[in-house]
């Protein structure tokens, strides 16, 4: 947003303040001015044109102009053609360089000297049109600009969406005049009221039909205006803001918008059938000829301001022509109105168009701030167009703004910020905010926001307000220690326990990633992994419209998107939530959210390494669940979408599934452009969140360990699972750990069968063991694996 300290001035007095200073002191109290520009009109001054006519040698439309600058008459060329003699205009000699950076030079033109330059509008920085030259409705020849224009300082800033209020120049004052401690020179709600008869509710009927989409709209009638150019000043500072000036009536609503952030729109009262305005819905196939001249087609998601016989404006977008301001117009109706915030967002972007009105709607304004805007634009009109302005405007305002007091204990500054803030200054500061402080018998504070504060509702709010007014940068830097006598450990958050997660996942070389909720339905539907999907209601592309069911999509696109840019080896994860329609929900409630890791990874190009490939990935999933100090899983033979049947498992933690791990299918692979093999898994992290224990630390052992390796020959179909939890299961209190190690075909064992290898750990807390009890529990284990599954053993 452009921010015009010369405006600022008209609400504080900003005397020994300059533009630097205002800027720093918004910035620090959260309206963060991105830029500041100084616009130095010194060395411009006013010339009078007495001749014009066309240049006869250009190849290009030119004109020469004999301009007076009080002390001489020069002639000057320029490329627009309506700086007609008798017109005013700003003139830059040679030697001048403009606020846009140009330096005029002396020049020869095909023949003719040019001294100077006529300056338009975006030359001087005042605006945007640099269509012709800017004509002044005022001003003495070779009298400098700046007698009839001040220099000016534009700042850009950036608003953040939860302050609509400083959307417009009153509401930065009110932030610029806290900061200052300097007292405001204007009330919010202006005392202009319309005294003509009759009451402009009997002129015009206003309907709303639904209070959800339009929380208020005022409609005030406004008879007997002249319609015409508006004043120098007002168009000075509209261009500041980047807005073309049309005319009186139109300027003036534009002003109050840059000024009070309220939107408004004024109809031609002739031309609106009724006269009647009906705030409705649009009707199917009905059309709106918009004022920047596109025929828009109109749906019901739309709301949409109506006459009696059809639409005449789009609600907070943008209104009709046919019912536009003319010169021919002499009776207005002035809207002011509150809209819905969604619903003007969500038309903006059906419509593809977006302005100043729907930017400032979007962001939620007060219902409060539609009476204060229509009383400043209506004073205006009377002021500067001639109208009468009718009492008692039609107002339909079902749901009046509720007040939201909040209850202060004061202490809570000192504990919420860190430092001590007396309580003198901290009422103060509420107070130059327009918040109202009542002090009760208890100490607490019962504080009432001001009406254009809807962002205040807990007492978290206040502090942060009587913190940005006092200044963060006066918070103290110390230990956080300092601040309490006793100091108690904070349970680790969720993401900090996953960060274990990552260091593993880091170390075997994965990289993560970040990808957004939505993704394409189409392509989930191509995956089959579509049945418990929700598509959004107003999706931002055909590829954005359905929330995600799964993580490995998003992680496949972005392999395939490494792939294209020649990368082979990919490695890469992600930790965020999945999004699963409920079970019998048809309502469009609100979905499962379970927080899932995903990995994916090249796997080659052959069996061999595919499989290697997947057991790397087995063991790193092994050390993520270890890090998180939760049981080892166990895999289980499975089929699922996306993987590969015959290559997939199930992974499963106490009895309880946690989600898949395998090869691709290679249709899916292929179905991405991906050559080769991929492996992945998409696990749950909750359960194993559940399942962790906090790390205790254990004594070293005592005593020694024994290991001894058992080569166990079983049928195909045996999982090396099983068999690892049945050794735990048979070996007693003695084995300290089991681990596979290998795996083997080959000539040594007959066909359809495989040897698994494993080592097997004994230790004793209390005594070193003996051969002899070691060799007494591996005949255990022997025995019950061949009974269990006919097992036979490799010396």
């Amino acid at each position: 947003m452009r921010i015009s300290y010369e405006w600022l001035g008209d609400f504080l007095d900003l005397d020994g303040v300059t533009p630097k200073d205002a800027a720093d002191v918004l910035t620090r109290l959260g309206v963060e001015v991105e830029s500041l520009t100084m616009v130095d009109l010194s060395n411009i001054v006013i010339g009078k044109v007495l001749e014009q006519k066309p240049h006869p040698k250009s190849r290009t439309p030119l004109w020469i102009h004999q301009v007076d600058i009080g002390v001489r008459v020069e002639q000057i060329i320029a490329g627009a053609p309506n700086a007609v003699p008798g017109t005013l205009v700003p003139v830059a000699l040679p030697g001048t360089t403009v606020p846009n950076g140009k330096v005029v030079k002396d020049m020869n033109i095909a023949g003719f000297k040019a001294s100077g330059m006529l300056c338009s509008a975006d030359e001087l920085m005042l605006g945007e049109d640099h269509s012709g030259i800017l004509l002044l409705d005022r001003g003495k020849p070779g009298d400098p600009l700046t007698s009839i224009i001040p220099s000016q300082a534009i700042m850009e800033a950036e608003i953040t969406s939860n302050r609509p209020d400083c959307m417009g120049h009153l509401g930065v004052a009110r932030e610029l005049a806290a900061g200052l401690g300097r007292p405001m020179k204007r009330d919010f709600m202006p005392s202009f009221t319309g005294t003509a008869d009759p009451p402009g509710r009997e002129l015009v009927k206003v309907s709303v039909d639904d209070p959800d989409l339009c929380s208020r709209y005022i409609g005030g009638v406004i008879k007997g205006v002249r319609v015409g150019r508006s004043p120098d000043w007002m168009q000075r500072r509209l261009r500041a803001c980047g807005v073309r000036p049309i005319n009186n009536i139109v300027d003036i609503t534009n002003y109050v918008l840059f000024e009070y952030a309220q939107p408004l729109h004024a109809f031609d009262l002739a031309r609106l059938n009724g006269p009647a305005i009906h705030v409705r819905r649009a009707r199917e196939k009905e059309k709106l000829l918009s004022l920047d001249g596109v025929v828009r087609d109109l749906t019901p998601d739309m709301l949409v301001i109506a006459d009696a016989l059809r639409p005449v404006a789009i609600a907070g977008v943008i209104g009709g022509e046919e019912t536009a301001v003319t010169t021919a117009t002499t009776d207005i109706l002035l809207e002011s109105a509150n809209f819905n915030g969604a619903s003007v967002r969500q038309t903006s972007r059906a419509l593809g168009l977006r302005t100043e009105a729907s930017s400032r709607f979007e962001r939620a304004l007060p219902p409060e701030l539609a009476l204060a805007g229509a009383r400043r634009a209506a004073s205006l009109i009377a002021e500067l167009a001639g109208g009468t302005v009718h009492r008692e405007w039609a107002d339909v305002y079902p749901r009046p703004q509720q007040p939201v007091r909040v209850i202060l204990r004061p202490a809570l500054i000192d504990d919420v910020l860190g430092t001590h803030v007396p309580l003198e200054e901290a009422e103060s500061i509420l107070k130059r905010l327009n918040f109202h402080v009542k002090v009760m018998g208890d100490g607490e504070w019962d504080v009432l926001p001001p009406v254009f504060r809807l962002d205040v509702t807990i007492p978290e709010d206040l502090v942060e307000e009587v913190g940005r007014v006092h200044g963060y940068d006066r918070v103290p830097p110390t230990l956080p220690g300092r601040r309490h006598e006793r100091w108690t450990p904070a349970t680790p958050s969720l993401d900090r326990r996953l960060d274990a997660i990552r260091e593993v996942l880091a170390g075997a070389g994965y990289s993560e990633t970040w990808s957004p909720a939505l993704v394409s339905g189409r392509q989930l539907e191509a995956l089959r992994i579509a049945a418990h999907a929700m598509r959004v209601s107003n999706p931002l592309s055909d590829d954005m419209d359905t929330l995600r069911t799964s993580l490995l999509p998003s992680l496949i696109d972005a392999m395939a998107l490494n792939r294209d840019r020649g990368r082979l080896d990919i490695r890469i994860y992600e930790i965020a939530e999945a999004y699963l329609a409920r079970v019998g929900d048809h309502n469009g409630g609100q979905p499962e959210e379970p927080l899932r890791l995903a990995a994916i990874a090249s796997a080659g190009a052959t069996a061999d390494e595919g499989r290697d490939a997947l057991y790397r990935l087995k063991s790193v999933l092994d050390g993520c669940v270890a890090a998180m100090s939760a049981p080892s899983c166990m895999y289980d033979r499975a089929s699922a979408e996306l993987f590969h049947p015959g290559r997939c498992a199930a992974v499963m933690l106490d009895g309880r599934q946690l989600g898949y791990i395998g090869e691709l299918h290679p249709t899916v692979s292929a179905g991405a452009g991906i050559d080769g093999r991929v492996v992945a898994f998409e696990v749950d992290v909750e359960p194993m969140v559940a399942e962790s224990r906090i790390p205790r630390a254990q004594p070293l052992p005592r005593f020694p360990r024994v290991q001894r390796d058992l080569a166990v020959i079983v049928d195909e179909t045996v999982a090396a699972g099983v068999l690892h939890a049945a050794i735990k299961e048979l070996s007693g209190d003695l084995l300290e750990h089991v681990r596979a190690f290998d795996e083997y075909h080959g000539a040594q064992v007959s066909e359809g069968h495989k040897s698994v290898a494993f080592t097997l750990t004994f230790r004793s807390p209390e005594r070193t063991l003996t051969d002899a009890e070691v060799d007494k529990v591996m005949a255990e284990i022997k025995l019950g694996l061949e009974k269990r599954h006919r097992a036979r053993f490799r010396e």
